[in-house]
């Protein structure tokens, strides 16, 4: 595929990994719905028929638990709606997080489901490095003591940065800088 092919895809790639992301956010609503009542992914999906439909629950370890889904799950999609709105992709980023979160210690339940994502993106999942990165928060879940408090700043700093926070990465893609009627 050229150069050109290839960026003519990228907007249908991007809008497939969104719907993708959507129904992962769906699947996750819904067992979170019934975690309690069942021990594992296999009991809900067979004590659930609603749950039956969510293509991504065969794909995982059908002993992990519903609660254990929902954290790999959010832990893995959780950096793809900045990911997929980054001008340019990080490929690897994208899959990797799934593979390392979601698919840890599960090689026949990851390579299933990136082989159901490349049908519609044929990128998806090659090439990752042997030792998947996490996209654990930057912050604890529990801080051991409280951040310090910084000092106010004075006004004209204040002014600056808030000018600078006006200013936002997506503010132009995928759309085009428009002209200025000066």
């Amino acid at each position: 595929m050229t150069k050109q092919e290839t960026a003519m895809q990228d907007p249908y790639e991007r809008r497939a990994l969104l719907l993708h992301l959507g129904d992962v956010l769906e699947t996750v609503f819904c067992l979170s719905q019934c975690a309690d009542d069942y021990a594992s992914i296999g009991d809900a999906v067979k004590g659930n028929d609603a749950l039956a439909g969510f293509t991504l629950l065969g794909f995982v370890d059908v002993k992990m638990t519903p609660r254990d889904f929902i954290r790999r799950a959010s832990g893995a999609f959780f950096v793809w709606p900045k990911g997929l709105l980054d001008e340019t992709l990080n490929r690897p980023m994208l899959a990797n997080t799934v593979k390392h979160d979601l698919f840890a210690d599960n090689a026949a339940g990851w390579d299933a489901y990136a082989a159901e994502r490349r049908k519609e993106v044929p990128w998806f999942g090659e090439d990752l490095p042997e030792t998947a990165v996490s996209a654990a928060p930057a912050h604890e879940a529990e801080p051991s003591a409280p951040a310090p408090v910084p000092a106010p700043a004075p006004a004209e700093k204040r002014g600056a940065r808030a000018a600078a926070k006006k200013t936002s990465r997506y503010a132009t893609w995928p759309w085009p800088d428009k002209p200025s009627d000066a």
